[in-house]
């Protein structure tokens, strides 16, 4: 027997497609826009740097902002796949350095907890589960879920997590350039492109995404792209650069789906806490820096890939961000996953710890 679907269910389906069709398209365009604009003016990492900012402009105006699930499954395979491409024997081979690096990274991380955390609660009078929440540099959905049965006001925590990758992305790689200390050294070179190679690369790293999505590796698209398009280059086997036309729409998707974290964003929210929050940014970020320049004295790595690495943002943005400035995605992407990873395990036990004994001292009075 064959089912038939009702006219008017039909009539619904097409209407419901034509309404999430023209958030999708408003938002993509102008992102598209935003990185011709600062593509113009010469931002470092336009293309994700622009969407960024226009697609948070249009969420902070109220309209709704969209990027679809498959669309944005398509731009991190990509990206995925083409810092597999950047990865060469040489890199891995400096892999030694890693483990101080590292070490720096977590004692990092909880310096910029403690620090963010004492400056939301005694200066901008945030309660110490709300600032604790605002103040974690990554894992956005499980500090999400955990701040909502804590009592944290949660507009707050969303627009202290928000505001810090905004700032991040908008601003750090024009920082790391005016700074002095460089943008990294990859360089792709410019050849026709093979198709066919490319269609090879796109079709393990899907393979090798979807296997590490599957098992839950952090960033597990992203990472798991990557590590296929590396093994493929890294073998010989390929040697093919993925073109413009595939990389440059991913970065704008990447970018737009940041800014869409301000959707639902009222102004009057923004203002009463947007100046504790970024003041909180500062912090973070002063921290993080402190540690990566360190890192760098100790290791003799580049300062500016060792502030990327250590930037307190989400996993696949930073990665992204860092491999867009040029510099290695194999160490962007272990040290981001090992901070990722950290904060996945210590998190739930330090908000257990902090806030059991919170309540011990209230409890005892």
């Amino acid at each position: 027997m064959r089912f038939v679907l009702p006219a008017n269910a039909l009539h619904r389906l097409r209407r419901d497609a034509r309404a999430a069709a023209l958030p999708a398209t408003l938002t993509l365009a102008a992102g598209t826009a935003g990185g011709f604009a600062c593509l113009a003016l010469g931002v470092p990492a336009p293309w994700i740097s622009g969407a960024l900012i226009a697609v948070t402009v249009l969420a902070l105006c109220g309209a709704p902002t969209r990027v679809p699930d498959p669309i944005r499954f398509c731009a991190f395979l990509v990206l995925g796949c083409s810092m597999g491409t950047a990865i060469s024997p040489d890199m891995l081979a400096r892999a030694a350095t890693w483990p101080v690096s590292m070490a720096l990274l977590a004692l990092s991380v909880v310096a910029v907890v403690l620090g963010v955390t004492a400056f939301l609660c005694w200066v901008a009078r945030w309660s110490f589960e709300t600032a604790f929440y605002a103040s974690i540099p990554g894992a956005l959905s499980a500090v999400m879920a955990m701040a909502a049965t804590s009592g944290a006001d949660m507009r707050k925590v969303a627009l202290g997590q928000s505001l810090r990758l905004f700032v991040l992305v908008a601003a750090l790689p024009h920082l790391i350039g005016a700074s002095g200390v460089g943008h990294g050294t990859i360089a792709v070179p410019a050849h026709e492109t093979d198709w066919p190679q490319v269609a090879l690369m796109l079709a393990v790293s899907l393979a090798t995404g979807m296997a590490a999505a599957r098992a839950r590796v952090p960033g597990g698209l992203l990472v798991g792209a990557l590590a296929g398009s590396a093994v493929l280059h890294g073998t010989g086997l390929v040697d093919a650069q993925l073109p413009d036309a595939l990389l440059v729409p991913s970065f704008i998707i990447l970018g737009a789906g940041v800014g869409m974290r301000f959707e639902g964003t009222r102004l009057a929210d923004l203002r009463a806490s947007a100046l504790a929050a970024l003041a909180a940014v500062f912090v973070a970020l002063s921290i993080s820096v402190a540690f990566a320049l360190l890192a760098a004295w100790l290791t003799g790595d580049e300062i500016g890939k060792l502030v990327m690495a250590f930037a307190p943002g989400a996993l696949e943005t930073m990665s992204v961000l860092g491999f867009a400035l040029g510099f290695d995605p194999a160490f962007m992407s272990a040290h981001h996953i090992f901070r990722f990873a950290s904060l996945s395990i210590a998190m739930p036990l330090a908000a257990h710890l902090l806030f059991s004994a919170g309540r011990g001292r209230k409890g005892g009075r």
